[in-house]
């Protein structure tokens, strides 16, 4: 699959900016979000979002009912790389088709991180 944004999705602010600026510094476009429902605003207005990272924990929806909610949008396809500290994540994502979905721990390893994004592929958004 090709790539051509990344959405950081995680309601702490302060770890979605920071995981952005980092990103954007190895020349991965990146947005934020700080909750399901965001996240879904700025998906729709947006085509060129593709790789979702989201955390699994979040206050109201959690991670898994966003996959939940982008594999049911007509038209799109989304590959997803889930963040996630708490050891039944696992069990988390049972209930959804996670063919596309990668499950990384907390504290993020940026490492592999940057691992994960060098094995796929990104082109240039469409102006």
């Amino acid at each position: 699959m090709q790539h051509s944004g990344i959405l950081i999705v995680d309601d702490e602010s302060v770890i979605a900016e920071e995981l952005s600026e980092f990103l954007s510094s190895f020349d991965y476009p990146c947005q934020t979000a700080l909750s399901v429902d965001e996240a879904l605003t700025i998906i729709e207005g947006d085509s060129s979002l593709t790789l979702i990272l989201t955390d699994m924990r979040m206050p109201g929806r959690d991670g898994a009912e966003l996959i939940q909610a982008l594999q049911d949008m007509p038209g799109r396809r989304f590959e997803y790389l889930m963040i996630s500290g708490h050891l039944d994540a696992d069990e988390d994502l049972k209930h959804i088709n996670n063919n596309d979905v990668t499950l990384m721990r907390k504290p993020i390893d940026i490492d592999a991180l940057l691992l994960f994004l060098e094995e796929r592929e990104f082109v240039s958004a469409p102006l």
